[in-house]
């Protein structure tokens, strides 16, 4: 019998319940590998969350693990019967079994507070805190007044030295939540596979480390943003208290640290997250870039199928702050000026709805209606790239983009802001301008709608750039090189330790 490759892939806020790059990939991922199992084991925000995507055959398994929207995490994180989980729940309730968890909370604390260091220790501790609850209920001993008079006792530990600022109850509520919540994770039943793959050094590489710690499953990390930069972002944006905050980044911090010490293959979709990983923990021989890649046949040029025929720039984005649209419009109010007739169309989903609200109004107050459009989401990117003559990307944080390759296979000129590894695939082959510089984006778009003739080879040969090394093929026989070297050493590393032609 065939020995297949099973592989427990794990992700965070993506496939199959969101639709965007990082689910594209997946998606790619494991419908060109046929001949490999995969478990999925994506972490959603909420239990409500309907799939988008049809799971391809080889789709044998899915553990789903929601951290909001859930009163008992063990609904869906217990594969035992209720009268287990209630037995479990009685027991949790005992002072004596409550005041197990207190050494394991404390020590989680003093990492995420920089006090000790050792991730190998670490690793032990979360496979504990993992086997603890495999007999006791998550949400009584976390809800318990043993354990929050502990959590109090420990965090006025840390900052008995601090004279002012001190963490006031409702930082301490925050911080305990925030634990609560994210290491819903640590529940997941984790099952027997030869690789664990993480799509993010995130709370779901957790799984990764505990397969690892438990039955020596291989890790394979791959980073298509730098979660923890994009969470910097995120918390210096949000008017959250001090010493909240502090709680929350240190956890978060501390979790990216565990996947790049844990991590035996980090794959970042671009040279240029090399530098954050190793940075935070990554060692050089662990790191091995593996670019993005697209279907060509479907990205490809094709004649606008509209009869307006105005100078168009369009831009695929979902309306989130990262994207920062208040750039394109800016950008259009300058191209406007110098081309009446332009048009700038957005492509993408509302992710927050008080970003696009700000977003409609600044359309408004500069005067834009008639150049600017929200177009709302689009099914087939392929056509509406076809769209325009320009394809512009404002964000200020990125990966390695498929709006930028995708673009470009459809001989479209690419107008991005520097970030992440854009610069590595673009430069050459379409212009670069720095994050919310829009007199710099304007300045390229005009030259380029008034002289779209003498671009026409740039297209051609932004095309041939991903045609020679940025296609579908080339990521799937990277990805499956990584994956039979991880299965070779599992192998030799654990020898017939159990039937690996069963599915899990």
């Amino acid at each position: 019998m065939e020995n297949r490759i099973r592989v427990v892939l794990t992700s965070e806020g993506t496939y199959p319940y969101v639709t965007g790059g990082v689910s594209t990939w997946t998606h790619v991922l494991i419908g060109e590998l046929p001949e490999i199992d995969f478990t999925l084991l994506p972490i959603k925000m909420n239990p409500f969350l309907k799939i988008k995507f049809p799971l391809p055959k080889n789709v044998v398994d899915m553990i789903t693990v929601p951290l909001w929207g859930i009163l008992d995490p063990s609904e869906f994180t217990k594969e035992t019967a209720f009268s287990v989980v209630y037995k479990e729940k009685i027991r949790s309730r005992d002072e004596i079994s409550q005041k197990k968890f207190i050494p394991i909370l404390n020590i989680i604390i003093d990492y995420i507070y920089g006090i000790k260091d050792d991730f190998e220790y670490l690793g032990d501790v979360l496979v504990n805190f993992h086997d603890y609850f495999n007999n006791y209920d998550y949400h009584e001993i976390f809800t318990s007044q043993e354990i929050w008079e502990a959590y109090k006792t420990k965090m006025g530990l840390i900052y008995k030295d601090c004279e002012d600022n001190i963490p006031t109850v409702l930082d301490l509520v925050e911080g305990l939540r925030f634990l609560y919540r994210f290491f819903i994770t640590l529940l997941a039943p984790i099952k027997e596979a030869e690789i664990y793959h993480s799509s993010a050094a995130a709370f779901c590489g957790l799984p990764c480390i505990l397969a690892k710690k438990k039955f020596g499953s291989k890790f394979l990390l791959t980073e298509h943003g730098i979660y923890i930069r994009e969470q910097y972002l995120f918390s210096s944006r949000e008017l959250v208290p001090y010493r909240t905050k502090e709680f929350l980044m240190g956890l978060i911090t501390l979790v990216s640290k565990l996947n790049y010490v844990y991590a035996d293959i980090i794959s970042p979709v671009c040279d240029y997250n090399k530098r954050w990983e190793v940075q935070w923990g990554a060692k050089d021989e662990q790191l091995r870039t593996i670019y993005n890649g697209i279907d060509t046949d479907v990205f490809k040029p094709m004649k606008r199928q509209t009869k307006d025929d105005r100078p168009t720039v369009v831009m695929l984005a979902r309306i989130d702050q990262l994207k920062d649209i208040e750039t394109y419009i800016h950008t259009c109010k300058l191209v406007s000026k110098e081309i009446p007739d332009v048009m700038f169309k957005l492509f993408g989903n509302t992710v927050d709805a008080t970003y696009y609200k700000k977003c409609e109004n600044l359309v408004k107050k500069l005067e834009i209606e008639n150049n600017f459009s929200f177009e709302g989401v689009t099914n087939n990117p392929a056509w509406a790239f076809n769209q325009g003559d320009v394809v512009m990307l404002t964000s200020i944080s990125e990966a390695f983009p498929f709006v930028v390759i995708e673009a470009m296979s459809c001989e479209k000129i690419v107008v991005s802001s520097d970030v992440g590894g854009t610069t590595e695939v673009l430069e050459g082959y379409g212009f670069v301008a720095k994050p919310k510089a829009y007199r710099e984006f304007a300045d390229y778009t005009i030259d380029i709608l008034n002289n779209l003739e003498s671009y026409r080879e740039m297209e051609i040969q932004a095309r041939q750039r991903v045609l020679n090394g940025f296609t579908i093929i080339d990521m799937i026989d990277n990805y499956r090189d990584c994956y039979e070297e991880l299965f070779e050493q599992y192998n030799k590393e654990n020898p017939k330790t159990y039937d690996r032609t069963k599915k899990i």
